[in-house]
């Protein structure tokens, strides 16, 4: 098992946190470009692909140019991206398949994969106050779902929002061990796998046809297609890569339930889904974890602040422990 890694102001920063809040808008209306596309007639299998196709086609020279330092990150590397990639395929091929509210509910299993596996391979304490956040959030879970008790999978759609969040809490763990890599590296790498693997499961029976669409289908979904593959991916890719490069998994997954009130909001507001009192009250439940995180790390980057000048901890006489 890892050594618990020193606190320190990059790891820390508001900055990746902020980053990691910003790129739940873009993760809770994922599914609006993926559903345009099918609106727009693009429903073809093809369509999503080309989307996660295109940020790589520009990140290619890049990729190119830098594959000395992507051998040199080596296996590491390329096992945070392939989780990543396998989370966010996952991911998108339930919106499609599924409800977004529930897909996105199961992914949000995540905080309790994301602890237990920092503890186990990073050796992150699971301390009370972490326990008591985490456990709020899944309390809103739990309440949205209205079922009383843990998300149980019925549906092939199920299946992928829970496997989703299995894969993407090890990927951010799997980042931190790669802390040194640059950005555009780890977003190379995760879109070098991602359009394979999201064809891998749209094979799964119960998916979309890859029927080769015509020139005006594709001319009508043209403006889905780059806002997916130009906006939507960079973002979701790179803010997450940003904050979960720089911030512990445990936080970085609470952080990320945010997604649930952008996502459950704008699928009632813009595809119709329902948003009862039961879905209002699980969300403030969520954002109520997500501040207690923020006041909670805030606070604790104080403390270990004035641990660090006095170099030591409490009045015993003890030094910080890295």
């Amino acid at each position: 098992m890892a050594a618990p890694r020193p606190t320190d102001g990059r790891r820390d920063s508001l900055g990746p946190s902020l980053a990691i809040v910003l790129s739940t808008l873009f993760w809770g209306t994922l599914w609006i470009p993926l559903r345009g596309l099918d609106h727009a007639g693009l429903s073809s299998a093809w369509a999503t692909a080309g989307g996660f196709a295109l940020p790589l086609a520009i990140l290619l020279p890049v990729g190119l140019a830098r594959r000395w330092q992507l051998r040199a990150a080596g296996r590491p590397l390329f096992l945070a991206g392939l989780l990543t990639a396998a989370a966010i395929a996952l991911y998108a091929e339930g919106l499609l398949r599924g409800y977004v509210a529930r897909v996105i509910l199961l992914f949000y299993l995540t905080p309790v994969w994301s602890t237990l596996l920092a503890r186990w391979r990073l050796g992150v304490p699971i301390t009370a106050a972490r326990s008591a956040t985490i456990g709020f959030g899944l309390l809103g879970l739990f309440v949205v779902l209205g079922n009383g008790g843990a998300p149980v999978p019925h549906t092939v759609a199920d299946w992928m929002g829970l496997l989703s969040g299995i894969c993407w809490a090890w990927a951010m763990v799997s980042l931190q061990h790669v802390e040194q890599v640059a950005d555009v590296d780890k977003m190379f790498v995760q879109f070098l796998f991602l359009a394979p693997l999201f064809v891998l499961f749209t094979i799964v029976p119960g998916g979309r046809s890859w029927v080769a669409p015509s020139v005006a289908t594709l001319s009508r979904s043209l403006g889905w297609l780059l806002a997916l593959g130009l906006l939507w991916m960079p973002a979701v890719v790179g803010l997450t890569i940003f904050g979960g490069s720089r911030v512990e998994p445990g936080r970085v997954a609470v952080l990320l339930m945010l997604e649930i009130v952008v996502g459950l909001g704008s699928a009632a507001a813009l595809a119709g889904e329902p948003l009862g009192a039961r879905e209002l009250l699980g969300a403030v439940m969520i954002v109520g974890s997500c501040g207690a995180e923020v006041v909670a790390t805030v606070s604790g980057n104080g403390k270990a602040d004035r641990l660090a000048a006095h170099g030591k901890e409490g009045t015993g006489g003890r030094q910080v422990r890295p």
